[in-house]
């Protein structure tokens, strides 16, 4: 993990120092800073889980590369590319060799989340992953700009910026171009119809490389089918396990976890929290989280308690963010009713990610300087789950979401968790009621409708918003903040 701000077109080290600043909780245990031909490249890292001591910034003949990062397919690619290097070489040194053999066209056979810079003399290029799981902020155009990995870092330099495209790869001068995808083998690419079995290897496959040189993980276990999946998976890879599930008092999830940690003798640790301890942790929240977006707080916080929770910072946490979008989680999506538009919906959701869920997985883990990653969206695992037909993902009933997903683990969970309705976390984990009571009482009518409408785009849309955009709006009061908040789908 690590945490990564530059500029291009002019020097200024002054600038990335401070906005590296704000990027400390990605990167507690390093820094480094490349400076020249009117560049500057900064990075702030984590140890990885390997303990091995890694440079933020690898360099190399003129070359420096820095990368937030996790690469599902990198035995494989330092195979390809790094034959004289192990597996314990950090993912900026492999993207150094790719990059000094392939050039800008490299991003094409990286299968993971990744926002990455190069500086090569006078040149920088900055590429982001497909799906955005990884986050990057630009301000200014492909001949001059300043970049970084979050808000609150960006507008240390400026409060005109925008989201760096996901799937797109930008050389100065230049301008920017899609990455396409190029299959480095045979392997991994995820068959149309695949079956249960496929499934359950895939993504074991895709925890096994999640695990990053350490011998253990940290799970967050909601008790939901999508985290248990993931923790099912971890199991089959090591028994050094720890789980935490948090939940409002009187919430659904911690039952299912400890059901799910008992079957398969994980750490398990148990939080629960009241409405005051929600609103003590809220403006922080907002802080880290980005967003006002009501339905994405809602489940920040009881995410953001909980990777707070976890006593082993080095370990990769893990989490079953994708389940629903690769493997079609929502009620709504019942209604669709041919197998190709319900494939083009789940695209569509996953496309819009990075604004919502996929951004609140980074924010929240990085927050507590942990390592968060992803295993349901490695290439293999999406494009399998997004080739299944409607009858093998939704199932005859509404206890059948993420039929295969379910199927794959089955004998390995609970019965009850395994068939257990989908609940969306922040209701599993007891949060909504209590913020909205929260917001009914804090805010009164006429404030509500002076107050949105002075926001455009009819952006906030209840009281429970405005609570949450007035937090918002202390730490990011800029324009293009707002505009890069997402809307979380409500169907």
């Amino acid at each position: 993990m690590q945490g990564v701000s530059g500029t291009f077109g002019a020097e200024d080290k002054e600038l990335i120092m401070r906005m590296l600043e704000r990027l400390r909780h990605r990167g507690p245990d390093g820094s480094s800073v490349h400076a020249a031909n009117d560049t500057v490249l900064g990075a702030v890292c984590k140890t990885p889980s390997s303990g091995r001591i890694v440079d933020a910034i690898a360099e190399k003949d003129g070359v420096a590369v820095a990368s937030d990062s996790y690469i599902f397919n990198k035995p494989e690619l330092v195979r390809a590319f790094a034959s004289d290097s192990d597996l314990n070489i950090s993912d900026q040194e492999l993207l150094l060799a790719m990059y000094s053999e392939l050039g800008a066209n490299m991003f094409g056979y990286i299968d993971g989340a990744y926002a990455t810079a190069i500086v090569d003399g006078k040149s920088t290029i900055l590429a982001r992953d497909g799906y955005g799981l990884k986050p990057l902020y630009l301000s200014g155009d492909e001949m001059s700009g300043v970049f970084s990995s979050e808000i609150k870092s960006q507008m240390v330099a400026s409060d005109r910026f925008i989201p760096f495209p996901p799937g797109t790869v930008m050389v100065k001068d230049h301008g920017m171009e899609a990455i396409h995808p190029i299959n480095l083998s045979a392997e991994g690419g995820g068959s149309k119809g695949g079956g249960v079995e496929e499934l359950r290897q895939m993504l074991v496959d895709s925890t096994r490389k999640s695990l990053d040189g350490g011998d253990g993980f940290n799970i967050l276990l909601s008790g939901g089918v999508d985290s248990t999946a993931i923790a099912a998976a971890a199991s089959q890879i090591t028994d050094d396990l720890e789980t935490v599930c948090v939940g409002f008092e009187g919430g659904a999830d911690a039952g299912m976890a400890q059901k799910v940690a008992d079957d398969l003798g994980t750490d398990h640790h148990e939080k629960s929290y009241d409405a005051d301890e929600m609103l003590d942790v809220l403006d922080d929240v907002i802080y880290a989280a980005e967003t006002f977006d009501f339905p994405l707080v809602r489940s920040c916080i009881p995410n953001y308690i909980a990777t707070h929770q976890f006593g082993d910072k080095s370990r990769i946490t893990l989490c079953g963010e994708g389940g629903d979008e690769v493997f079609a989680g929502y009620d709504y999506m019942r209604d669709i009713e041919s197998d190709e538009a319900l494939r083009r919906e789940r695209i569509n959701l996953l496309k819009g990610g990075y604004l919502t869920g996929f951004q609140r997985v980074d924010r929240m883990t990085s927050s507590a300087s942990l390592d968060g990653r992803m295993p349901i969206m490695s290439k293999g695992v999406v494009n399998l789950g997004l080739g299944m037909s409607r009858q093998a993902v939704l199932g005859r009933s509404i206890t059948e979401s993420k039929l295969a997903l379910r199927k794959a683990f089955s004998y390995m969970l609970p019965e009850e968790v395994v068939w257990r309705k989908k609940m969306r976390f922040s209701d599993g984990a007891g949060s909504l009621k209590a913020l909205v009571d929260v917001a009914n009482k804090a805010i009164s009518d006429e404030e509500f409708e002076r107050e949105r409408r002075a926001v455009p785009g009819d952006r906030i849309r209840t009281k429970e918003e405005l609570l949450y955009y007035r937090s918002f709006i202390k730490h990011f009061d800029s324009e293009s903040a707002v505009k890069a908040v997402g809307f979380t789908p409500r169907p």
